[in-house]
């Protein structure tokens, strides 16, 4: 008696094929109805229809949180990328000015500046006046 295919009855084999299977069905009725010029027009405009609900609709939020004085995702958007501008700039000046410093020290009329002590403090606050009450 031959053995059955035990690997075919697996449900995750059989949920594998059946979704390639799937696929294979929906992209061959999708490439059929795009084939259709009348069926493409239609998906064409409705596809129009879309990108002009999305934006519309992206300008009524921007103009209510506006009114709500928020920001909103392109005010996000500018501010990151201004803050990407000053982190560039400002590693570029930190490089600038490791470099420079090595330069000061590997020249030999340059010595490092030594540990200051604070100046000593000679001052003495003033007293505060004693209300004596009377």
């Amino acid at each position: 008696m031959e053995q059955p295919d035990w690997m075919s009855l697996s449900p995750m084999y059989l949920w594998r094929d059946w979704i390639a299977k799937n696929e294979a069905q929906w992209s061959e009725t999708v490439s059929r109805m795009l084939k259709d010029e009348h069926m493409s027009k239609a998906l064409n405009r409705q596809l129009g229809e879309m990108q002009l609900m999305h934006r519309q609709f992206s300008e009524l939020a921007q103009a209510s949180l506006a009114l709500a004085n928020l920001p909103s995702r392109s005010d996000f958007e500018a501010l990151d990328e201004r803050m990407g501008r000053l982190e560039d700039g400002m590693a570029r000046l930190s490089a600038a000015v490791s470099d420079l410093s090595q330069a000061l020290l590997a020249s030999s009329s340059f010595t490092a500046p030594t540990s200051q002590k604070r100046p000593v403090r000679t001052r003495k606050a003033p007293q505060a006046a004693v209300n004596t009450g009377g």
